[in-house]
């Protein structure tokens, strides 16, 4: 199943075995394109049922909080699972894959369900408007976490149709809930939550089948044991970006209240496409750099600015058409809410076409090897947002947190110029095989990934 050359390089190999190596990359490529598409539109239309459907923004605030957490909670289980899946197991054959796939899947149901619980009991001692939400997110937080970790595992094995699938079949039956619950009014932020999370446990049951395994619980402490050197680096990797993002965010939102919050949600979900457009550059720059060692220095730089320049004007044309959106437009897709997420587009767009700048250099280096460089500016990036958000809420509520979150990524973007320009001087890496360096690699792509998102994308 795995293990075959995606392209043969050879040129022994002859037209035929490149043409169809050809057609199996572009394949794999297309249904992982159609996950990303299903999943960003899936997100993007809740939101905006809800927007319609509540029709207040305080409780739209409530429910984009609650995302806030399930979006904390699915980098965790990406760290310890998902990600791992894809570093260690991806040439695994597929009778001794349903034993890891086991123990992965176990190890995330003990994590649903302890988080969930957690989460659950906070929303019952807050109360209030956001009470409610969190309880229905920490009810789900089980099926949501292992429906996620089903996709990775799909991935992993080279299987993006059947994640492609499974993500339609959890569109279906969740608007199908929802449209229910709307027709007979029943739909509030925690009821629309119990659908969107009810529907993902339909899916897990259905991967299950398709993967012919039952997850074991039991599995968590050796799991996290056998796999201490990734998950080591990938869960701290997780707390300094999206965990220290969302943890970012959600001091803000005591700063910007609940409308703010929503406010936030609103635009994160209009920004989200850009998203799906970097996973699609990474998906495709970053193998084909990493399988030509020979390439030059000049070369590399050069990959580097063209990829920044493409995904800058990319997000700028498509920040320009959100920006240049009618306002009847906008309160049809969130009604009462639009006023807020229009007021922190602006800078939540420039947000993430810096990001995108940042993408190229940071493509480049982990495409070397030289993941571990990265870490340095995540290093950087966090006390950076932890500062000028809060800074920006004080001075100017939801807007100035948008500005500070800009200005902190902006200051970013030439360090990660100055990086590469250091990594290209220094000798070529030792020859990967590692189980050190492949966690270099997948961590640095997350977090190249997670800039290209913004915070609270998923």
């Amino acid at each position: 199943m795995t293990g075959e050359p995606a392209i043969a390089d050879g040129p022994a190999d002859g037209l035929p075995a490149r043409q169809a190596g050809l057609r199996r990359l572009a394949g794999r490529a297309g249904w992982n394109l159609t996950d990303q598409l299903l999943s960003a539109v899936t997100n993007v239309v809740l939101t905006f049922v809800v927007a319609r459907t509540v029709n207040d923004e305080d409780r739209f605030g409530a429910f984009s909080t609650a995302l806030l957490i399930f979006y904390l909670l699915i980098g965790v289980e990406r760290a310890l699972v998902g990600q791992v899946m894809g570093i260690r197991h991806s040439d695994v054959p597929a009778d001794r894959m349903r034993g890891v796939a086991a123990d992965g899947l176990g190890t995330i149901a003990t994590l649903g369900v302890a988080a969930g619980a957690l989460v659950a009991l906070t929303g019952w001692i807050i109360g209030g408007l956001v009470g409610p939400p969190l309880i229905a997110v920490g009810v789900v937080m089980p099926g949501l976490l292992l429906q996620d970790t089903c996709r990775m595992i799909f991935f992993a094995q080279a299987m993006p149709k059947l994640a492609a699938a499974n993500d339609a079949v959890w569109a279906v039956v969740q608007f199908s809930v929802i449209g229910l619950l709307i027709a007979t009014g029943q739909a509030n932020p925690w009821s629309l939550v119990l659908a969107w999370g009810g529907a993902a446990l339909v899916c897990v049951g259905l991967a299950l089948l398709q993967l012919r395994v039952l997850p074991r619980p039991r599995a968590g402490a050796a799991w996290c044991r056998e796999h201490r050197d990734l998950v080591g680096y990938l869960l701290p990797e997780t707390l300094l970006t999206s965990g220290g993002l969302q943890a970012t965010t959600l001091v803000t939102g005591k700063i910007v209240g609940v409308r703010g919050v929503g406010s936030f949600g609103g635009a994160q979900r209009l920004l989200g496409p850009l998203g799906m457009v970097g996973a699609a550059v990474m998906t495709f720059a970053m193998p084909e750099i990493s399988r030509r060692k020979s390439l030059s220095a000049r070369t590399r730089w050069r990959f580097a600015v063209a990829l920044s320049v493409l995904m800058t004007v990319v997000s700028l044309m498509y920040v320009a058409a959100l920006l240049l959106l009618p306002d009847s437009v906008g309160q049809t897709l969130f009604k009462a809410s639009w006023h807020g997420v229009r007021s922190v587009l602006l800078p939540m767009g420039l947000f993430s076409t810096v990001a995108g700048a940042c993408l190229g250099p940071a493509l480049v280096i982990i495409a070397m090897g030289r993941a571990r460089q990265t870490f340095w500016l995540t290093v950087l990036e966090a006390p950076l947002v932890l500062t000028l958000m809060p800074v920006g809420a004080l001075l100017d509520g939801a807007p100035g947190a948008a500005w500070g979150q800009f200005v902190a990524q902006a200051i970013q973007l030439p360090f990660w110029f100055w990086q590469l320009h250091r990594v290209l001087r220094m000798p070529a890496p030792t020859a990967p095989g590692s189980g050190s360096a492949d966690g270099d690699v997948a961590t640095a792509g997350r977090s190249a990934k997670g800039r290209v998102r913004g915070p609270g994308l998923a």
